[in-house]
């Protein structure tokens, strides 16, 4: 007892004299404070974003074969396993914070190997394995961080500020093409190295830690001081069996202990079954094919005008229908996004298969008007949901006590499903021909009966009331809340 005194007068010195400091957080009004935060943490997104369509500027500019073309593009999804493996240990060990300046490290090494000029065909591979180990590393941190952080007294913003990582992540891909169209590649990979090493800075020296994090780890004190910085409510485990730690070391010992145990508790394990078979569908409908094989894909689709240009929209069509998203989410749920965004997606597809099926290699003109407006509305329905919301609700379905481990654990599910489905691409192109758009459609479609009938609703609830939800709901209630909206809880169950 007398050492945690101890501690927490140190604690409370070295705060007291970092909150003389000026602290620009402090001072700044409530909406633009907010705006800040949101982009400060979610600012180690963007480099990693850039990897995402990397391989559709470059590959134009590198003598490959078919077969080194194909590895070129998918080899960031085969370190992204391990980035997402890597960060759950680091959210929950050392820090949300702690976790974000990591995710910088392998962005900047990797994007500082993508810059040499010449550069042999293994360097180049080892550069797109540290980049993709940055992005595995980044996906759930900032949103993490802002589920505990930035919109817990915000709950029906939460889903506006939780999709600020896709939005940054696919701001990078747009960077990414918009310079491409203006430079070589190489000289877009410096560009990248410079953001992850600004990131790096800003996260250092411009956000606390995250209060409930502090507070699970026994330091009050800090907590209390983080809490004040970013002015949240007090801070609070948000999960029905924490409890409070005040001087009880013992209790976090035996919470750590029962890892193994937590992960098979109705509110883990029900919201990663879900989780992880949402983005397998995901994945295997096709969301990140189109932005790693762009301008190769449109030139093979006989589309006469620049891939560059065109993959340069494309990119931007993505980013606004973000954007629209984070609006749209202050009156709707992820729930009725998802709906609109999966219909839209599988009907381009669809559309598109059939257009190729059936009017390959007729007028130039029509090729390029259909080709291009199936590809545009393809890109702006991903990114009006399903590209972005499953990766936004890892940070709400899951207790804050396993939301590093859980939310992890899933992230590395999708790069396994990322690496297959971008390595397959091509081969099923060579298979299938127009039909791979078809099964893309299909799957698309098949995600939106699952959102409809199994994806819960998080709309204007705290992580603990969902998390209460799931202990006291089997999966497939979904189905009934889904159908009786207008009945409580009680006469459900």
């Amino acid at each position: 007892m007398e050492s945690n005194e101890k501690t927490n007068l140190i604690s409370s010195h070295v705060y007291k004299n970092y909150s003389s400091k000026p602290h620009h957080l402090h001072y700044t009004s409530t909406i633009s404070r907010v705006l800040w935060l949101a982009w400060v943490v979610t600012m180690p997104c963007v480099a990693p974003g850039m990897s995402i369509g990397y391989s559709a500027i470059v590959l134009d500019q590198l003598q490959l074969s078919f077969d080194e073309q194909s590895w070129f593009a998918s080899l960031p999804s085969t370190m992204m396993p391990i980035g997402c493996l890597l960060s759950g240990p680091l959210i929950d060990k050392l820090g949300r914070k702690t976790a974000l300046m990591v995710t910088n490290l392998p962005s900047f090494l990797g994007w500082l190997l993508l810059s040499r000029q010449p550069a042999s065909l293994y360097v180049l591979y080892a550069g797109q394995l540290l980049v993709g180990l940055s992005v595995g590393l980044s996906t759930t941190p900032a949103t993490v961080y802002a589920a505990e952080c930035i919109t817990v007294n915000y709950t029906g913003l939460r889903g506006c500020f939780t999709i600020m990582t896709s939005i940054m992540l696919n701001f990078g891909m747009f960077l990414t093409y918009l310079l491409g169209t203006l430079m070589p590649a190489y000289v877009v990979a410096y560009v990248a190295a410079f953001v992850s090493f600004a990131a790096f800075i800003f996260i250092g020296t411009l956000i606390p830690e995250s209060p409930p994090w502090l507070f699970g780890q026994g330091r009050r004190v800090d907590a209390e001081f983080s809490q004040k910085v970013l002015r949240i409510a007090q801070p609070i485990l948000q999960t029905s069996r924490a409890k409070s730690l005040d001087g009880d070391s013992a209790a976090l010992v035996r919470v750590r202990s029962r890892l193994v145990d937590r992960l098979s508790e109705p509110d883990v394990y029900k919201p990663m079954v879900i989780m992880t078979t949402f983005l397998f569908l995901q994945q295997f409908s096709g969301s990140f094919v189109l932005t790693s094989y762009m301008v190769q894909l449109l030139s093979g689709l006989g589309v006469t005008v620049n891939g560059y240009l065109v993959t340069l929209l494309a990119g931007f069509t993505n980013l606004a229908a973000m954007v629209l998203l984070s609006v749209l989410l202050t009156r709707f749920g992820f729930k009725e996004l998802s709906y609109v965004s999966c219909a839209g997606y599988g009907a381009s597809m669809m559309l598109l298969s059939l257009f190729l099926q059936f009017y390959g290699g007729g007028d130039a003109l029509v090729i390029n008007v259909v080709v291009i407006g199936c590809v545009l509305l393809n890109m702006a329905m991903n990114g009006l949901g399903l590209r972005p919301i499953p990766y936004a609700m890892l940070g709400e379905v899951f207790p804050t006590d396993v939301a590093g481990v859980a939310g992890s654990i899933v992230a590395c599910m999708s790069s396994v499903f990322n690496f297959v489905a971008i390595k397959t691409y091509p081969y099923l192109r060579l298979w299938l021909g127009p039909g791979v758009f078809a099964l893309y459609g299909a799957l698309g479609l098949l995600t939106l009966v699952f959102v409809a009938t199994i994806v819960p609703d998080t709309r204007g609830k705290t992580i603990k009331q969902i998390g209460e939800e799931f202990l006291r709901k089997k999966p497939t209630d979904s189905v009934i809340e889904y159908r009786k909206r207008s009945c409580t809880a009680d006469e459900v169950f």
